[in-house]
């Protein structure tokens, strides 16, 4: 059995080069970054996600197979269309935004049959996010997939991950992540994204609703933030400058889940508070490395990076 089976996208994320108007190719993807970040912390993970039958897809690939990741798909190459490229803009504070290439990227060619009841049961944790269910064949896939897994006693965990640009109103995303929400034990989302789910006032709300028992909220250079059990719990982040904060929330999310999992975690049962609150803090710790370095999977941090970071500040 893996420890997390992330399913998703894995883009090419074209960076700022060293030239004006330039740019360099870097891998990238939530759900990959994710797997990515669970397999540097000693983790076991898995990707189910499609790219194009081209160059990069290749790349992409190569990339996850070299840093540990196991892929999972039935079929991870699709012909037709190209792997899904993204151009990333980098604010002076290291915030970044996006834009996408292509309206219908290769990702969101992911089929219902590409994931098999045998992957899910395998896993002790389902991820994924909204960014791959904003068109073609892959809502049904991941929907498919978060249910079978909930019927298998598997936990889900989803990230909003929100980007505006893939959505012609926000309300559309919105009714594609409300059809996922039942089926999660661990939801992602960012004080960014907060307006989608009412604002933060209404997440306790939203957890009774969809029966979610643990919900994190991010706030970039503020305290995250973990909702559970009527309970919040808090954690500050250090003072560090901010370089580049692309996959800073997949780090903070992988880390959070994989120490979840490897302290025995494959319930919802199993979540106690202290362990809830190491979880948070290697999280936040995660994070701020991710900020420092440029490049998303570049930028994801080693167990023994995490650890040395957590000696140091406290």
């Amino acid at each position: 059995m893996i420890d997390i089976l992330s399913i998703g996208e894995a883009v090419i994320d074209f960076m700022p080069g060293g030239e004006e108007a330039s740019y360099v190719r870097h891998a990238g993807g939530a759900p990959a970054n994710l797997a990515i970040q669970a397999a540097r912390m000693g983790g076991k993970a898995a990707f189910c996600g499609k790219v194009g039958d081209d160059l990069f897809g290749e790349y992409l690939l190569r990339v996850l197979r070299d840093n540990g990741v196991e892929l999972w798909c039935v079929k991870n190459t699709t012909s037709d269309a190209v792997t899904t490229m993204t151009f990333v803009t980098l604010g002076a504070d290291g915030n970044r935004s996006f834009t996408f290439a292509q309206k219908t990227g290769a990702h969101l060619f992911l089929r219902e049959d590409d994931i098999s009841a045998d992957m899910t049961a395998s896993a002790k944790v389902v991820h994924s996010g909204s960014s791959v269910l904003c068109g073609g064949t892959a809502p049904q896939a991941v929907l498919g997939a978060v249910s079978r897994a909930k019927v298998q006693g598997r936990l889900v965990s989803f990230d909003l991950n929100y980007r505006a640009l893939q959505w012609k109103k926000p309300s559309d995303c919105y009714e594609a992540v409300v059809k996922i929400l039942p089926f999660v034990d661990f939801l992602k989302v960012s004080n960014e994204e907060l307006f989608l789910l009412g604002g933060e006032e209404d997440l306790p709300a939203l957890m009774k609703r969809f029966d979610i028992p643990l919900v994190v909220l991010t706030r970039g250079a503020g305290p995250a933030s973990v909702f559970f059990g009527g309970k919040t719990y808090h954690r500050s982040s250090t003072q560090c400058d901010a370089v580049d904060t692309t996959a800073a929330g997949d780090a903070f999310w992988g880390v959070f889940l994989y120490t979840l999992v490897s302290r025995g975690v494959v319930t919802r049962n199993d979540v106690r508070e202290a362990l809830l609150v190491d979880a948070l803090r290697r999280a936040v710790a995660a994070g701020e490395l991710a900020v420092q370095k440029r490049g998303a999977i570049a930028s994801l941090p080693t167990k023994q990076q995490v650890d040395e970071a957590l000696a140091l500040y406290e």
